[in-house]
C-alpha cells in the first residue's frame, strides 16, 4: 500500500504499538513494564532496527524489531555476523497487504549495511519473547519468512504442568537417597558462600547466558528462594536448579548437571527438589518456554505437557 510509511520508533509510538501486538500476538501479549524491559532499556536497542507501518492516518498498524550486538554477550562475544528479528506483525485489517514484506526487505537492508549474515526469528538473548513464530497460532508466518529465504531448522516446544496435590515420586526419593550414601551429593537451597564457585561452576560447563541468569538473580539477593545445588562430600557444584529468571515465579530452568557426572540422575532429583520446593511455596504451576530433544522426552516423563509449539528459522546468507 503506496499510503502506508515506515518509520523508526518514537516514544510517543508505545501505547499504539502495545496495542497492535496485542491484537495480533494473542498467546503472546505484552504490557508497557515488559516492553520496556524487554525492549526500549534493553542495552542493544537501537531505534534505527525498530520499525513502526503507520496507515494514512497517523495510526500504527505495523512493527519490526531488530537487534544486533553492541556489547559482547557473557562468552558469546559480539557474534558480529548475528542478527535477530525478535518480534515482528502486522494489524489484522492491513495483512496480506504487503506491509509485513516492505517491514522485512527494510530491515534486512540495514542488516546487510551492517554486515550481517546470520538472521534468526525469535531466540533473542538475552531478552527474548519466544524461541520463534508459534507454529499453531502464527502458522502463516512461516510459508511468509520462508519465501524470503529463511529456512525451518528444528523445532521447539514450551511445557508445562499443575503441581497441585505435587509429590515427589517415590522412585525419586530413593535415588536422592542412594546419591547421598553412596555418593555423599546432596541437594541443598543456595546460599551467598557459593556465589563464586557457581559463577565458575557455570563458566566451565554451560553458556554465558547461564552465568547471566545467576547473576542477574544474585544482584536482586533471590539466590536463596530461587536456586538449588547439588554438592558433593567436598562442597563442590556438580549440579544446579534455578527457576524465575524473568521474576515469573512459576518459569522453570535452566538446570544442568557437570559433564563427568551425568548419568547418576541428579538432574532428575534437582528437578523434583525445585517442583517440591516452588508446589510448598505456593506456586502451583510450573512451565518452561522452550526445550527439545532428549530434554523434552525428560519432561514427558515427569508429566509436563506441550502448550505450544515453535518453529527455529534462520537465514543465513
Amino acid at each position: 500500500m503506496d499510503s502506508v510509511k515506515i518509520r523508526n520508533y518514537r516514544d510517543d509510538d508505545e501505547e499504539q504499538v502495545i496495542k497492535v501486538w496485542n491484537q495480533c500476538l494473542t498467546k503472546d501479549p505484552v504490557s508497557s513494564n515488559i516492553f520496556h524491559k524487554k525492549i526500549l532499556l534493553d542495552p542493544n536497542f537501537d531505534p534505527e532496527l525498530c520499525l513502526v507501518a503507520e496507515n494514512e492516518n497517523g495510526s500504527v498498524i505495523g512493527y519490526c524489531l531488530g537487534m544486533v550486538r553492541k556489547y559482547p554477550y557473557e562468552d558469546r562475544g559480539m557474534e558480529p555476523e548475528r542478527a535477530w528479528i525478535p518480534v515482528m506483525f502486522v494489524h489484522p485489517d492491513y495483512q496480506r497487504k504487503k506491509i509485513g514484506s516492505k517491514l522485512v526487505k527494510i530491515i534486512e537492508e540495514k542488516f546487510e549495511n551492517l554486515g550481517k549474515t546470520n538472521i534468526t526469528l525469535g531466540a533473542y538473548s538475552p531478552n527474548y519473547f519466544f524461541p520463534g513464530p508459534d507454529k499453531d497460532a502464527y502458522s502463516g508466518s512461516i510459508p511468509f519468512f520462508e519465501s524470503f529465504g529463511y529456512e525451518t531448522l528444528g523445532e521447539a516446544v514450551g511445557m508445562d504442568m499443575v503441581l497441585y496435590n505435587f509429590t515427589i515420586p517415590e522412585e525419586i526419593k530413593g535415588i536422592r537417597d542412594g546419591l547421598k550414601k553412596e555418593h555423599d551429593i546432596q541437594v541443598i537451597p543456595f546460599s551467598k558462600k557459593y556465589t563464586l564457585s557457581l559463577i565458575e561452576f557455570l563458566k566451565e560447563n554451560f553458556s554465558g547466558g547461564w552465568v547471566r541468569n545467576v547473576r542477574e538473580t544474585l544482584e536482586k539477593f533471590k539466590g536463596e528462594e530461587r536456586i538449588l545445588l547439588a554438592i558433593d562430600h567436598h562442597s563442590n557444584i556438580v549440579g544446579y536448579c534455578q527457576r524465575a529468571i524473568d521474576d515469573l515465579e512459576g518459569h522453570f530452568g535452566p538446570f544442568g548437571v557437570s559433564e563427568k557426572m551425568r548419568g547418576k540422575k541428579i538432574g532428575s532429583v534437582l528437578f523434583y527438589e525445585m517442583l517440591w520446593d516452588m508446589y510448598s511455596r505456593g506456586i502451583y504451576h510450573v512451565w518452561l518456554a522452550w526445550t527439545n530433544g532428549g530434554a523434552q522426552r525428560f519432561y514427558d516423563r515427569a508429566g509436563m505437557k506441550v502448550m505450544k509449539r515453535h518453529a527455529i528459522i534462520k537465514k543465513i546468507k
